[in-house]
């Protein structure tokens, strides 16, 4: 137990920044980040068969990113609070135009939830954590070849659910 503990104390000094960051990102909130970062590493501290983990930061990264859409799946989708609308932007961005971008996140992180496991997992690696094939492929165990292929067909699974596809804008409507 000792070693799985001197383990884990690595793990969080060499990437917990880097994980509760991506915790922050697919919950839109620090201090829901800050409640699952502790379940992760309490989850982590209690796994079963520490021995089969090859790759701790791997394990550790797809554990927090099922524990963010766990969460964002047992929350409905809520109104936009009045906190999040008075947030100072540097940008100088309406009140407006800030809960437009944040309904736009919402939607498409509701809509990375509805992916399959592997296609979620990689777009969270490609676009929210903006890792390279390479380096994806080297943590999921497979060719850069079928990352990318499986990034594809994930992103076209995502236009779909988000209705990108369904509708082309004639130059008469425009």
């Amino acid at each position: 137990m000792s070693g799985q503990h001197d383990e884990l104390l690595e793990l969080l000094d060499k990437s917990g920044a880097e994980l509760f960051a991506l915790l922050t990102r697919l919950t839109l909130r620090q201090d829901v980040a800050e409640e699952l970062m502790q379940e992760l590493f309490i989850k982590l501290s209690h796994s079963r068969g520490p021995n089969k983990v090859t790759n701790w930061d791997a394990y550790a990264r797809k554990a927090a990113v099922n524990l963010a859409f766990d969460w964002r799946r047992s929350r409905r989708r809520a109104e936009p609070r009045l906190e999040q609308v008075r947030e100072q932007n540097p940008n100088g961005e309406s009140p407006l135009g800030r809960l437009i971008r944040s309904e736009e996140l919402q939607e498409t992180l509701n809509a990375i939830e509805r992916l399959n496991k592997s296609a979620r997992q990689v777009v969270v690696l490609r676009y929210i954590q903006q890792k390279s094939y390479d380096d994806i492929a080297g943590e999921l165990g497979k060719s850069s070849h079928h990352v990318r292929a499986l990034c594809s067909r994930a992103m076209s699974r995502l236009r779909d659910i988000l209705g990108c596809n369904h509708r082309q804008i004639s130059q008469k409507e425009m």
